[in-house]
């Protein structure tokens, strides 16, 4: 009995790997409804303008309410917020498995989006809060492996799912994973008391929502016809809306009401930087994760299993590299482990424009293990923006987290 108890994890690791589970559950679940749109297109026989609503509206929703997640943390507790997340995304998905048509499918995305999107910030809020100041590297770590082996593991489960029992099963699949993550956060977690006499922000919460809405809706519109009457017109709303949302912000602070997002987190210099190093390695992975399949399968003739066993050399890179990362993020400093993580991605991707028809596949794998050592060393950006932060300042980690994922959520129509 005492030897089982030396060998048994500490709380922090318990923390890590509970909410681990969690993120991996949302973003696998990215990866399987994208095979699954081709099946849906012919089970609703809807042209792809219309099924594309299946991924723009959870995209929207997710982003709309992920300002909502310092404000849940402060009223219910991180444990409750957390949780609550797990049960909406879960029951979201099982609805979505249960849809009889493509509008009912929509509507059923809304609501697993509302779950989604307070789950990515809750996981980022509870791991940093349950870290010391000087472990945080090996805490992003944890998140980052989670961020690998989601895009790997979701193509070769949901396309046998998929493939064998119908599009239903990209969303029946949460429902195991979502019922161990809720069960382990109930069992695991820290029960952790609201604040009282919080007031929710509802002007911030409407004028954030709205503009982030528009923002959303029209860059990809943008992006596909160029500058149009309608998509100029809903920019400029986008506009007025996070405008207005930025001086009701700044009017609450003054006012020594609690913000929906503190926006004064900008004045840390190191923060700001390390959000804007981030989004910009987010452009960069997206475009490489999104074409590197098509390359594989479309000019190297593989089959999708292949592909994906190539690509994985990525996530087999990024699994030996991240705990040196996060020891070096922790020991030296955030910034030693991303600056020669940035210049090794640099030089990835300065190979990856060499590629020909001929490349061999030796090649291309050993290219892919550079790419995930360099993911494992750039994946401490987050620990970054973060280092100024101690583990007392549990509001100010939980709004740094959530302005980290508004910003990444608002980037992704334009990749």
């Amino acid at each position: 009995m005492h030897a089982l108890s030396r060998f048994r994890l500490a709380y922090k690791w318990q923390v890590a790997l509970t909410v681990a589970l969690g993120m991996l559950m949302s973003l696998m679940d990215s990866t399987i409804v994208n095979i699954a749109i081709p099946q849906m297109q012919r089970a609703f026989a809807a042209n792809l303008h219309d099924i594309q609503w299946i991924i723009t509206i959870y995209m929207i929703t997710q982003a709309m309410v992920i300002p909502l997640a310092p404000s849940l943390t402060a009223l219910l507790g991180g444990k409750r917020a957390y949780v609550w997340a797990l049960c909406a995304f879960l029951l979201g998905s099982v609805l979505c498995g249960c849809a009889w048509n493509l509008p009912s499918l929509i509507v059923f995305r809304c609501l697993q989006g509302i779950g989604g999107g307070v789950l990515l910030p809750m996981v980022m809020i509870l791991q940093m809060q349950a870290f010391p100041y000087d472990e945080r590297g090996r805490a992003g770590s944890v998140m980052g492996l989670a961020l690998m082996v989601a895009p790997t593991l979701g193509p070769f489960l949901g396309g046998y799912l998929v493939g064998s029992f119908g599009w239903q099963w990209a969303f029946f699949i949460n429902v195991p994973l979502g019922a161990v993550a809720v069960a382990l956060a109930q069992r695991i977690l820290k029960p952790m008391q609201g604040q009282a006499g919080i007031r929710f922000d509802r002007s911030g919460f409407l004028t954030s929502a709205c503009g982030t809405a528009l923002l959303l809706y029209a860059a990809p519109d943008m992006l596909a016809n160029g500058l149009t009457t309608s998509n100029t017109f809903l920019l400029v709303g986008s506009f007025i809306f996070l405008t207005l949302f930025v001086a009701l912000e700044r009017r609450r602070i003054r006012q020594g009401q609690m913000p929906l997002l503190d926006l004064r987190r900008f004045s840390d210099r190191t923060f700001t930087f390390s959000v804007l190093t981030q989004i910009l390695v987010f452009f960069v992975w997206f475009g490489v994760l999104f074409l590197l399949p098509i390359y594989l399968q479309t000019l190297h003739q593989q089959t999708p299993q292949q592909a994906g066993i190539i690509q994985g050399a990525i996530s087999l890179a990024t699994l030996i590299v991240l705990p040196f990362g996060g020891w070096v993020a922790d020991r030296l400093g955030p910034r030693t482990a991303v600056i020669p993580g940035l210049l090794l991605l640099a030089c990835a991707l300065a190979a990856l424009m060499m590629l020909a028809l001929d490349t061999p596949i030796w090649m291309l794998v050993c290219l892919f293990l550079f790419l995930g050592a360099a993911n494992a060393m750039t994946n401490q950006v987050g620990v970054s923006a973060l280092s100024q932060m101690k583990r007392e300042e549990e509001q100010a980690i939980a709004n740094a987290s959530t302005l980290l994922s508004v910003l990444r959520a608002a980037a992704a129509p334009w990749v």
